[in-house]
């Protein structure tokens, strides 16, 4: 639907039984990705949402909608090189390599013959199984100025990447045009500047880690390395999969003191919502 020049797109509305659906997909995708990261040794820890739930609820948080991995950048450039031939059949991990069209900075895990497309990114040409996030760690630098510049360098890699759905989605004409125009720098350099910002700041020879892919105050900061390194396996779903053994300092770090307590029930919603899905 267009209104005043803009696309508008719809949310369609999941029940409680399409969500436990997906969830179970997901969940199918992170026993297989947890079983290739134990078969070629790689390092991971179940994060954000995923960790909070496992913490406080033993499984999925009720309205969740998706699950988050992360792995230092090390163990998640191995985990690219794995053949794709020990995958599942209905499994394709996609990133800027495996899918030309692909625009992020991280990668999914993917359950082909499914769908689950993110609003206002329906023009994307690329592949949109469900799927499960796969967030690369790098590192962040203790001097504040060297951290500012990181952090500034790496929303600006964002933001050009983030141009192929704001030109689509900006609530204004001048906004979308902006866009329109950021959009038309290629690819190929944010991702360059991305690769050039893992090798200079390397999570080898740093204390902190960071995912330039993703936004964040804590992204920025960068989060303590060791709990990235120092595991645990915790019950997520009736499984055992690792997380940070120090997983209560995580949780404060991301979520506050009071991580613990769920939310009101108003905000007890899906975070990434659908325009549309197929299970």
């Amino acid at each position: 639907m267009i209104r005043n020049g803009m696309l508008k797109y719809s949310q369609k509305e999941m029940s409680q039984a399409e969500l436990r659906r997906m969830q179970l997909i997901q969940i199918e995708l992170l026993a297989e990705f947890d079983a290739l990261c134990r078969k070629h040794e790689l390092r991971y820890v179940i994060a954000s949402g995923t960790l909070l739930g496992a913490a406080r609820h033993g499984s999925f948080i009720p309205w969740d909608d998706d699950i988050d991995v992360e792995m230092l950048r090390s163990d998640y450039d191995k985990f690219c090189k794995i053949d794709k031939q020990e995958f599942g059949e209905n499994t394709f991990f996609q990133t800027n390599k495996t899918d030309k069209h692909y625009p992020w900075l991280y990668g999914k895990l993917r359950r082909s013959g499914t769908q689950a497309v993110r609003l206002g990114q329906e023009h994307l040409k690329m592949q949109s199984g469900v799927f499960i996030d796969i967030f690369p760690r790098d590192g962040v630098p203790e001097h504040t100025l060297l951290r500012s510049a990181r952090s500034v360098v790496a929303a600006m890699s964002r933001k050009m990447l983030y141009a192929r759905v704001a030109c689509r989605t900006s609530e204004t004409f001048i906004g979308r045009l902006g866009w329109s125009i950021v959009r038309m720098i290629p690819k190929q350099i944010p991702f360059g500047i991305a690769k050039l910002l893992s090798v200079v700041f390397d999570e080898k020879r740093c204390n902190r880690v960071g995912c330039i892919g993703y936004h964040g105050k804590a992204e920025a900061n960068g989060f303590r390395k060791n709990w990235f390194t120092e595991m645990v396996l915790l019950p997520f779903e009736g499984e055992q999969y690792y997380a940070p053994a120090d997983w209560d300092g995580y949780l404060r770090y991301v979520y506050g003191d009071n991580y613990m307590m769920p939310p009101p029930p108003n905000r007890r919603q899906i975070t990434s919502p659908l325009s549309s899905y197929s299970l």
